[in-house]
């Protein structure tokens, strides 16, 4: 009776591990891609100027100002991509506690936190 107690605790215990190492890799894997494609949209666009809630930039490409910012979801926050003029966006972030946004000389800093507390920091380089 107690030899199958313990092999269920350990066959339950195992599950948890492996659902809490995909949902951690799952998380960094798409952490790193949006900090990748951040990056690539802010490394060749001239920054015009950065608050604690967002970024705005000339899209040299699309010939227009677009802005990265935070936006209210309810009572989280969002990371969004949309024009300065034109409307209409684009999720990067989603279920946010917290975003902070600033700048140390070609550096956009992106500090977020997540629904469980977790904080993260996003370095993004510009050198136009």
């Amino acid at each position: 009776m107690v030899t199958v107690m313990t092999l269920g605790v350990l066959q339950q215990s195992l599950q948890i591990l492996k659902t809490v190492q995909n949902t951690t890799f799952r998380d960094q894997l798409r952490w790193h891609i949006t900090q990748e494609k951040l990056q690539t949209i802010l490394k060749d666009n001239q920054i015009k100027l950065v608050t604690d809630d967002k970024v705005v930039y000339f899209d040299r490409q699309k010939k227009k100002s677009m802005v990265i910012e935070k936006y209210p979801a309810g009572r989280l926050f969002m990371l969004r991509l949309t024009t300065s003029t034109n409307g209409g966006h684009e999720p990067i972030m989603m279920n946010l506690n917290k975003i902070s946004i600033e700048k140390n000389r070609n550096l956009v800093i992106i500090t977020t936190e997540n629904h469980l507390g977790q904080k993260s920091e996003m370095y993004l380089s510009n050198d136009v």
